[in-house]
């Protein structure tokens, strides 16, 4: 039999470092790898201090894990990771595993060294994509009694602190909309059982602002068992807003379109009548030698005539007037400029200008108080959104029309109130936009005007309140304060670009400006997110199921574009 290989020949093959070191912490032997990993000759290094090489931001605590070891003689469970210098001056990773001399018999304590620079490389490249990416991206173990890994946009998305979680995996459903989590919960124990999902659900509680998150989720199986389960959480809420947005202004003009064309083919079906009628007593006169029908009043049928046409000429102007508000909503929707600090006051005297101009001769009581330095972080068309309410006040009013618009700052927000004398708003066009019920064919709001001051405050991060009351309409536009936020200058900005997008002005909406006692408040539509595949109910029903797409490959679906309130409560959920 041949005899054994030299150990210290073996050694010398591996490529991993193996070193020895004295409890001074200097290099008392060193393989061969020394030189491939380092470029050092390893008797080059012998008597030098090991901790030399180490990294400036890593050796103290490289040093201290090291004296804790000689102090005690226990080799720590984990192995330590740092950088070390290398012959040309840059820096490999290494980790490390340290043995004392009680395990290993030797004089010294024995260091094995693996190059691990790429894997860490890798491991960063993807810390850094988790760290900026706007999804949640997350991991439990397969019961979910465990954190394994999430990333900071957590706190954004959830309102979640990343250390909470981790003490409390399961706080999170906390967040989740309560009719939305009894179907998060049912997806969660269907990936602890092995099953892929795909849903969408809410963020938020029913009284406030909510966001919607789509959430592709995988179990992950090592040996055919599920051991943890993965997945990530994406904020789609403009996704759903667009959706609504579209379903809405479909509704709108098809609401409006079918009730003008029936007063058109109805005015029409009565001068074809009339003119019929008075046709055939001209016949019967004739036939009987009369020059004119004694039972025809020509007067009467000319006066009947010229209202039946005014009556088609009114109809055709709001048919065009909608059509141009449709457009101007269509371009404010379309736009994608943000937010921007603007002065509140030009814009409010810029509103009340145009609605006097739009209400031509009908006098009106417009009085402003206004603060000349408040600001709000806002659209510049939040002044079309003022104009809108002031003119459907001066509109409606049974009597002199008296409008009254307060601005005031409490707290982080500006509140412009828009006050009048005129009846309330009616619930058919309050509640669609308030959301207590989906617009469908039997329950719809009639104008745009309403759901443009909506959409305005919505697009600035605001939202809309109505109260009513016997003596008037109150409606409030809520927008963030621009000064509360020290990211704005404090400078004054100066009045705010005019916009080409300008809806024209329209009908009013069915009632004044809106309700006095009783306050319900319209939560922006900008704050929900979502999981992976959800159906949202058609339009014309009541109700809808929670989404749950089977499939791995299965691609996620959109929300229903005939849903116009995808935050009804009705609409579905997924996990976390």
């Amino acid at each position: 039999m041949s005899r054994s290989p030299e150990p210290e020949t073996l050694i010398d093959l591996a490529q991993d470092k193996i070193a020895v070191i004295d409890e001074a912490g200097r290099f008392r032997y060193l393989n061969a790898a020394t030189r491939d990993l380092l470029g050092y000759d390893p008797d080059e290094l012998v008597g030098t201090d090991a901790f030399d090489l180490v990294h400036p931001d890593d050796v103290d605590r490289v040093r201290t894990a090291f004296e804790g070891l000689a102090a005690d003689g226990t080799r720590p469970d984990v192995p330590l990771e740092y950088r070390y210098r290398t012959a040309d001056g840059d820096w490999v990773w290494f980790r490390t595993r340290v043995f004392p001399p009680a395990e290993t018999g030797l004089d010294g304590y024995a260091l094995s060294s693996r190059d691990i620079t790429l894997e860490v490389e890798s491991r960063r490249r993807l810390e850094t994509i988790a760290s900026t990416s706007p999804d949640v991206l997350w991991m439990f173990s397969a019961d979910w009694s465990e954190l394994l890994f999430v990333n900071g946009a957590i706190e954004s998305v959830f309102g979640i602190d990343p250390d909470t979680l981790e003490r409390r995996p399961q706080v999170f459903l906390d967040a989740v909309h309560p009719d939305d989590r009894e179907a998060v919960e049912c997806a969660m124990e269907r990936l602890s059982a092995g099953d892929p999902t795909n849903l969408d659900y809410r963020i938020g509680s029913p009284d406030g602002p909510t966001t919607w998150v789509r959430v592709p989720a995988r179990p992950v199986r090592e040996d055919g068992e599920v051991v943890a389960v993965t997945g990530f959480a994406r904020d789609v809420t403009d996704e759903y807003r667009r959706e609504r947005q579209l379903t809405v202004m479909d509704n709108l003009l098809r609401h409006t379109i079918r009730n003008d064309m029936n007063v058109v083919d109805g005015t029409a079906e009565r001068i074809a009548d009339r003119v019929d009628d008075a046709v055939s007593a001209a016949t019967t006169a004739t036939e009987g030698g009369d020059a004119v029908p004694a039972d025809v009043d020509l007067a009467e049928l000319a006066a009947d005539l010229i209202d039946h046409a005014e009556t088609v000429r009114r109809v055709a102007d709001d048919l065009l007037t909608t059509a141009e508000k449709q457009r101007g909503v269509i371009d404010l929707l379309r736009e994608h400029e943000s937010p921007q600090p603007l002065r509140v006051a030009p814009l409010v005297e810029r509103a009340v200008a145009d609605a006097v101009d739009d209400a031509g001769e009908a006098p009106a009581d417009v009085s402003v108080a206004c603060p000349d330095d408040v600001r709000a972080f806002t659209h510049p068309e939040l002044d079309y959104a003022i104009a809108e309410l002031i003119e459907n006040a001066i509109e409606h009013a049974e009597a002199a029309p008296t409008v009254e618009i307060e601005v005031t700052a409490p707290a982080d927000r500006v509140e412009i109130a828009v006050r009048d004398n005129a009846p309330p708003i009616p619930p058919a066009e309050r509640d669609p936009i308030t959301d207590r019920w989906k617009m469908d064919d039997l329950r719809h709001t009639g104008g745009m005007g309403l759901w443009l001051v909506y959409w305005i405050a919505d697009r600035s991060g605001g939202d809309l309140a109505f109260d009513a009351g016997a003596d008037g309409n109150e409606v409030t536009i809520s927008v963030p304060d621009a000064d509360a936020d020290p990211s704005f200058p404090a400078a004054d900005r100066g009045p705010p670009p005019v916009s080409g997008v300008r809806p024209a002005a329209a009908e009013p909406d069915g009632g004044a400006t809106a309700p006095v006692a009783g306050s319900e408040a319209v939560a922006s539509e900008s704050t929900d997110i979502g999981s992976a595949a959800a159906e949202s109910a058609d339009t014309e029903s009541v109700a809808a199921e929670p989404a749950d797409t089977e499939s791995v490959a299965a691609e996620p679906a959109g929300p229903d574009p005939d849903d116009p309130d995808p935050d009804d409560s009705d609409t579905a959920p997924g996990p976390p």
